[in-house]
């Protein structure tokens, strides 16, 4: 699997949007991080492709 840092940035995300609604909406601070860190690294992949 080529995007393994993505995916995995991306079922974190996912775990922190679950505890966002059902803990405390504090945990939307460490998905709105890792879907940063998912585009840069996105962006990063597709600079060096070109």
């Amino acid at each position: 699997m080529k995007n393994q840092k993505v995916v995995l940035f991306s079922i974190v995300a996912l775990g922190f949007l679950a505890l966002t609604f059902l803990v405390d909406w504090i945990f939307i601070i460490g998905a709105v991080i890792l879907v940063y860190l998912n585009q840069k690294e996105l962006m990063k992949k597709r600079i060096h492709k070109s």
